[in-house]
């Protein structure tokens, strides 16, 4: 199983807090429960089961490095995720030292031969010099992301290799969430994006000596338009979508943002 379909972007923390083990398997079902994989199961359920496999023995090992896994009736696929703690929280680890490093592994109940595959592997890949200090110091969310997978895989070029991207289109309608918009991208990596100044069809309707009286402009509305154009990886779009509707709520009710994504037939350039 290749460790790059699994390991879920919008499952990556870099500034991950708990106050003590219990509450770092509640956070981290919470954390997990973003990737689609778990859109039918109960975020309490994912939580149990990390409990459960906790109760029958610590998966706090060594050097700041944990591996909470267990399996999960009703999941199809498995599902990584990687949350960062930098002052460490005490975990029951082996060496009784605080625990800095989550890796956690959720996959389908019975499926017990993947599954210790995918525990070694990434035990593995944590044996590596300087793999764990890299993940450590990660400024981004997409940069823990791709430091891992830049470890398991040296091919790396896999991340953005073309019929992976896409072309996500924003049509933003407030000029004040611009700058939460710019803020998102920069997280997740994305420093260049093109913006195209825009009129809404009611202006120009406005204008028009047929359409006057229907569209009025001078008071409570807003004419302000903007495109954004940015292209994006493939398996960054949930994790982008879903950071957005962390701070606009639902899209699909909020009115001073809407988004599209477009496969992109044809790339070449800089």
């Amino acid at each position: 199983m290749n460790i790059s379909e699994i390991l879920r972007l919008e499952c990556c923390e870099i500034d991950f807090y708990a106050k003590n083990k219990n509450d770092v398997l509640k956070k981290l079902a919470e954390l997990l429960r973003r990737s689609r994989e778990f859109r039918n199961i109960d975020q309490g359920k994912i939580y149990q089961a990390l409990r459960e496999r906790e109760d029958m023995g610590s998966t706090g090992f060594s050097k700041g490095i944990a591996i909470p896994h267990c399996q999960l009736d009703g999941l199809d696929k498995f599902v990584i995720g990687i949350a960062i703690s930098r002052k460490g929280i005490n975990y029951d680890s082996m060496d009784k030292k605080k625990s800095k490093i989550f890796i956690t592994i959720i996959g389908p109940k019975g499926d017990r031969k993947e599954h210790l595959k995918l525990l070694a592997q990434v035990s593995h890949v944590l044996k590596e010099p300087g793999v764990t200090d890299n993940l450590l110091n990660a400024p981004t969310k997409i940069g823990l992301y791709e430091e891992f997978l830049r470890n398991v895989d040296s091919d790396i070029s896999m991340i953005s290799k073309k019929g992976r991207d896409k072309l996500m289109i924003l049509i933003a309608k407030e000029e004040k969430i611009m700058q939460d918009i710019t803020e998102v991208f920069i997280e997740y990596g994305i420093n260049e994006s093109t913006i195209i100044e825009t009129q809404q069809m009611e202006n120009l309707l406005s204008n028009v000596p047929l359409f006057m009286g229907f569209f009025d402009f001078t008071s409570s509305t807003n004419p302000f338009s903007k495109i954004i154009l940015a292209k994006i990886s493939k398996d960054h779009i949930n994790a982008i979508i879903k950071a957005l509707e962390d701070i606009f709520g639902d899209l699909d009710s909020y009115s001073g943002l809407s988004i599209m994504v477009i496969d992109l037939f044809f790339t070449k350039g800089i």
